[in-house]
Parts: structure tokens; sequence; C-alpha cells
């Protein structure tokens, strides 16, 4: 068994998972032998965490007593959780970064790196528990009893070898004797790949790690909790970087979460990762947050491929440098490699809807489409208030064969929890054309809402040059496409994986469009 560090682990069963204990042990531990566990202030009783260095400087200080190894595992057979049917798969949440389609031509204007920037002063193993098994049918009790108490011992003595041989690992992570400055940096410079819980100045740690707390929920509400926190943690100590990083994240995230512009949202995102960068070069997330507005923002494919590897080789457990990594290779087309980074990202944090929604969009485009949506509905039936899993289906919806009425469903579905008014305008005017005169009717009817909604021969839009394409109109949507492109509209860095667009990419046009923006050419 691996360890995986994650800089929160949330609830009991993350808790016990990390020093491979049930949660009855862990809750035991708090209350008997002072185990660090902290809860969100205000929240109820279910809504603790944990800091994974107060918990290695416990575990390297406190190990338990031969009887509660006991206590944990000789009185019945031990039993792991069933495995999860996503066993190399993470619990999800879309594509961060907005993903729709159309090229662009050969010129258009350059978006600065700086463009609007504002002046500024990211599981543990599954934990064991414990079940009596019942005596065996067909044996006398004693047989049975000896046979039952052999498995028992056996399973116990398996899970404590596991946690013996995982020691190290813990006690080479908590080097209680190394003084850490701030951020998570040893002495030299070296970056612990930590995030830093030292600032000097009362409550900002508390402040950072609330923050970190509402960004992971990923909802409308949620960041701007967030976005509250972090600011607040800035104000109080205006060197504390990641509090920086976890600004410039949420930033990126509120453009598609919420209806914060991307022309506003992305300039401030740059503004507070580059400050992160500049009060600590060595922090991974800062640069991985770069990475993401180089790609997404910028259209900056060299920059955004520098920056993550950047933040991997600073830290290669990096959760969010992989998943935002493994976004970027999906968007352009790179599936494999995609696939490859958000099973790393997965891996390390099995329980990120987000991620998981990221990967099951770059499977179900590679050609598992099956795979993919069982995966997410699983995952929307799991978590209700998660638009994530919603927007990737919409999306897949559109994959040979199509599914019109499923994408009519799930578009309503994301603009319900994301709170789109012209979203849900859309779906409202499509879905009684569909089920009046089937798929063209729809696009026509969505054609028509979206030119209603942006009047103007200037103000094309993906989803116009979606419906022109589905309608066989493609001069036209060459032509939308051309103006998208000259405006940068950032929704066009999803062009390559819109399956809608798939007609438009035999076309000389298409290839020339995305060479322009300095996307990778199609793989046939």
């Amino acid at each position: 068994m691996s360890q995986v560090r994650k800089d929160i682990l949330n609830g009991w069963k993350e808790i016990g998972g990390y020093v491979c204990r049930d949660i009855r042990t862990v809750e035991r531990w708090e209350k008997q032998r002072g185990l660090p566990v902290r809860r969100v202030p205000g929240a109820g009783r279910a809504t603790v965490y944990a800091l994974i260095s107060e918990l290695d400087e416990w575990l390297a200080n406190s190990k338990p007593e031969g009887k509660e190894l006991a206590a944990d595992g000789l009185d019945g057979e031990i039993s792991s959780e069933p495995v999860s049917r996503f066993s190399s798969s993470p619990q999800p949440q879309w594509a961060e970064g907005k993903t729709v389609s159309s090229p662009v031509p050969e010129q258009f204007p350059a978006r600065s790196a700086t463009e609007g920037k504002p002046t500024l002063e990211e599981s543990g193993p599954v934990p064991i528990e414990r079940r009596r098994k019942p005596v065996a049918a067909g044996l006398p009790y004693p047989a049975a009893r000896r046979r039952t108490l052999i498995a028992g011992v056996t399973m116990a003595v398996a899970a404590s070898l596991v946690c013996v041989l995982a020691w190290p690992l813990v006690r080479s992570h908590a080097k209680p004797a190394v003084e850490r400055g701030p951020y998570g940096l040893e002495p030299g410079g070296k970056s612990s790949g930590a995030p830093p819980y030292r600032s000097q100045i009362a409550g900002v740690d508390d402040l950072y790690l609330r923050g970190m707390y509402f960004y992971e929920q990923r909802t409308p509400d949620s960041l701007t909790h967030s976005l509250d926190n972090f600011s607040e943690a800035i104000g109080k100590d205006p060197n504390y970087a990641p509090a920086y990083v976890g600004l410039a994240n949420t930033y990126n995230l509120l453009r598609e979460y919420s209806v914060m512009p991307d022309a506003e949202a992305y300039p401030k995102a740059r503004a507070a990762a580059e400050r992160a960068v500049a009060l600590d070069p060595k922090l991974p997330q800062a640069h991985a947050s770069l990475g993401f507005i180089d790609f997404f923002w910028s259209w900056d494919t060299v920059g955004a491929e520098r920056e993550f590897r950047t933040a991997l080789a600073l830290d290669p457990s990096s959760v969010l440098a992989h998943h935002w990594y493994g976004s970027m290779l999906t968007h352009e087309g790179r599936y494999r490699e995609a696939i490859e980074q958000l099973d790393l990202a997965q891996r390390l944090q099995p329980t990120s809807v987000a991620i998981l929604s990221t990967r099951a969009l770059a499977l179900g485009l590679s050609g598992h489409r099956g795979e993919a949506v069982d995966m997410l509905q699983d995952v929307a039936s799991g978590t209700p208030a998660a638009a994530s899993p919603h927007n990737v289906l919409a999306i897949l919806s559109r994959v040979q064969p199509r599914d019109p009425a499923r994408f009519l469903e799930e578009t309503r579905r994301v603009a319900e929890l994301r709170h789109r008014d012209e979203m849900l305008q859309v779906a409202s005017a499509a879905e009684p054309a569909y089920r009046s005169g089937g798929e063209n009717a729809m696009w026509a009817a969505i054609l028509a809402t979206e030119e209603r909604v942006h009047p103007g021969a200037g103000n094309r839009t993906m989803l116009m040059v979606d419906a022109e394409t589905a309608l066989g109109r493609n001069d036209a949507a060459f032509a939308d496409l051309a103006q998208i492109a000259q405006r940068r509209e950032p929704e066009l860095i999803g062009v390559v994986l819109d399956p809608t667009l798939l007609p438009l990419h035999r076309d000389p046009r298409f290839g020339k469009l995305i060479a322009a923006m300095g996307l990778p050419p199609l793989r046939q």
C-alpha cells in the first residue's frame, strides 16, 4: 500500500485510511489520545478534516499501543470496503476550462498575458471496517469458531503489516526535526510539496483551509465563500503565497461555475497566481494555475505546457497539475496522454467529482462513451448538486449515435445548477421544438434563441456555430468561427473536442483555424 499525500483529509473515512484504522478507532483516538482533527467553524459534526502535516507529527510521536492494535482487529473478521467500480477513475466535475468549439483565422489579435490585469497590494486508502462472520454452517461450533478466529487473526495481522510497511513513509513525510520556513520550504529553499500552514499571523491558516474546503465544493455559492476566505487571509497576511493560489484558482472556476465573465475572472486569476510565484517560486500549485490561464485564456500552448511541467517537477504528486494538464491535453485532442494524467490525478484524489468528470470526457471522446456515461450517471446520482457530470453528459450525448433528448435534459440541469439564465432560455425553446419537429427543429430553435439573446452581426456565439453545423450550414459556421476567433472568445479553445463540429474537421479551413490558435493538428 502506498500512502497518498493530499493537502487536507476530509471526513473520518479519509483520516482513518491515512492512519490505517477504522472510523471508530480514529474517533476514539481524537477523544482519548489527542488525534489532531479539526472541524469547519459553524458546521455540523460531519464536516471534520485533518491536516496531513499535523497527522504526520502526531504519528511520528504517538505510536498505537499493542493493546489498541488487538482491540482494532481481533474481535471478528476484518474486511475492507467494497472496491469502487471506479477503481482507477476519480469522481467528477467537468473539464475545468470551457469547452465548446470553433476554428480561428490565420491572423487574429494576440491577447497579452497581462491584458486587463488588475493590481494586487489544490484519499487515503479505504478504511478497514469490522464485521462478525456467522458460524459456518455444518461445522461443530468449536471448529467453526477456530476457523473464524484464524481468518480474523490472519486478516488483522495482514492489515497490521500493511501499516507497519507504510510507517516509514509516514515517518519520512513527518520530518519533525526539520524546521520549515514559511510556505512549506525547508532550509535551502527546497519545496516540501505540502501547503504552508505556518503563517505567523493568527487566523490566517484557518481562513486558508476554510477557503479550500469551500473551493472543493465547486458550486456558485461555495466559490463565493472561498473567494471571501482567501481574500480575508491575504488581508491579514499579504505575504501568504498559498492564499494567492487559492484566490487565482477560485477565479479560474468562477467563470465556469457561476456567471463571472471570462474577461474579469482570468486577469484577476493571473494577477493572483503571478503574485504567488513572486512570493514562492517553488510553489507547484501557482505554476499549475498559470498553466491553466496560459492555455484557456491566452491560448499559449507552449507556455502552458512549460508551467504544468514545472509544477510536476516541483511536486510529482500535485493533483491540481495532473488534473489541469490532463484537461489541457483533452482540449488539444491528445486523449491518450490526457487519460494518463487524469488517471494519476484520480489515484491521488479518488473522491474528486471534478477529476472524474474530466477523465470521463477524455474517455468518452476517445471512443469509450458507454463506459464514460456509466461512470458519470453513478456520480451524478451520488452528488446531485454537482454540475460537472451533467455538463460532460450533455457533451457526450452529441457523440454518435446522438441522443438529443439527453442533450436537452442535461443542458437544463447544468443551467439550473450553475444559475445560467441564457442556457435555461435555450433549453425552454428547444424542448418543445424537439418534441414536435425532431432534431433539426431543436437546432433551429436553439439558433433563433441565441440570435435573439445576442443580436447583431458581431455577436456570434459557439452555440450558433453548433446549430449551423448541425443544420448543414457549414459556410455560415466557418464565417462565425472566424469572427469568434477575431474576438478571441475563450470558449473557442474547446473547438477540437466539440462533437457537433466533427463534419467541419474534413474541411481544410478547420486545420488552418486550429493551427492559428496554436493547437496541434488533428489526429485522424
